[in-house]
């Protein structure tokens, strides 16, 4: 015979995991009409990840829906990150409380430690010393995760996710891509390949997005328990594909002769075989930025654990914030087993991360 208080306790574990929100009245039409016909949708690919009937075709990058009847269940509506951002509320669910008020209004955000990091493993090449693939490298070695999302590159450049699972498939993804791409839909990927805890590296946007997944109520099963362990970039802005073409008109190199692309002061720096650099002025690509971009106002991922980026840093180094306790003991883990080198920043450089944050957070919020 099941007591009273029993089954008091059972109705409130029920309400506390199955919280009916008001946004079940939101379906993909309300998100056609509030992010994507108003061309702020961030392409960060989150609401196609999480729902069968919502497809974002390569030809046409923008997320449609596939069905016929729209079943209004929310979850659309609910994860994008531009439809309504309550960063106070999910940051003091990631930090705590303190840790969140403490770093209120610091572009820089929320962090437990600060380091210029290096990967100390001479075989990985990466975009500024290897050190988000050298942080992963870790985290599988270590069984924190068992797989790592992170975005690769075909040989035109063109961006494609990948479900690494060991470490030579996370040295064929190392460095960064300047092109748009619903990075967040290979988190759909590595659930079907049944991984069960699962590192992911992407955007800021793309980080609001999976943060908006892990802690918003809601009560269907989507697997945001196997989320673990999330690496933001540094981004100011990405860009639209036919960047490359353009690119490649203006300094006469084939896509497949490209070695590198890398974002320098107010330079896009294209790198040959040989090493060689070519330079466009920022200026003249500034036609290709994404839309969505121009509502965001995030520069240094606040919201991973873990956030990386060149600036601030010299070269052939990244700049590392471990935001959470988690990351900071990725971090932490990484040096003790010597994965990564790590040095103090100087507050100079971290001058410089805060300059570029704050002109994000101006020219976003002025949208």
């Amino acid at each position: 015979m099941i007591r009273e208080a029993d089954l008091w306790e059972l109705e409130t574990e029920k309400r506390k995991h199955v919280k009916l929100p008001s946004f079940l009245e939101q379906g993909f039409s309300a998100l056609k009409r509030d992010v994507v016909d108003k061309r702020i949708c961030c392409l960060c690919g989150t609401c196609a990840a999480f729902c069968d009937k919502i497809r974002i075709s390569e030809n046409e990058l923008k997320p449609e829906l596939v069905e016929g009847y729209d079943t209004i269940c929310g979850l659309c509506y609910a994860f994008c990150p531009r439809t309504f951002l309550p960063l106070s509320e999910i940051e003091s669910r990631i930090f705590g409380a303190e840790e969140r008020k403490r770093a209120d209004g610091d572009v820089l955000g929320v962090y437990q430690s600060c380091y210029a990091v290096k990967s100390k493993k001479a075989d990985i090449k990466g975009q500024d010393g290897g050190a988000v693939t050298s942080l992963l490298a870790y985290a599988l070695e270590q069984g924190i995760i068992d797989c790592a999302v992170i975005t690769s590159s075909d040989n035109n450049w063109k961006p494609v996710t990948k479900v690494a699972k060991n470490y030579g498939e996370l040295k064929e993804g190392a460095g960064t891509k300047y092109t748009i791409y619903p990075s967040a839909m290979g988190v759909k990927e590595a659930m079907e390949a049944d991984c069960e805890n699962i590192g992911f590296v992407g955007l800021p946007c793309q980080i609001q997005g999976l943060r908006k997944v892990q802690t918003a109520e809601q009560p269907y099963e989507v697997g945001k328990e196997r989320i673990k362990l999330l690496i933001g970039l540094f981004c100011m802005e990405n860009f639209k594909e036919e960047l490359l073409d353009f690119v490649m008109e203006k300094v006469s190199l084939d896509l497949d002769g490209v070695r590198k692309f890398d974002i320098k002061g107010k330079e896009l720096l294209v790198y040959d075989e040989e090493g060689k650099a070519y330079a466009i002025a920022l200026d003249e690509i500034k036609g290709y930025i994404g839309e969505g971009c121009s509502v965001c106002m995030d520069y240094t991922a606040e919201l991973a654990d873990i956030a990386v980026g060149s600036v601030g840093s010299e070269e052939g180094w990244s700049t590392v914030f471990a935001r959470t306790e988690e990351g900071a003991k990725i971090v932490k883990g990484a040096l003790e087993k010597g994965y990564i080198e790590a040095k103090k920043i100087e507050e100079k450089g971290l001058g410089v991360i805060r300059r570029l944050g704050e002109s994000k957070r101006r020219r976003g919020s002025a949208k």
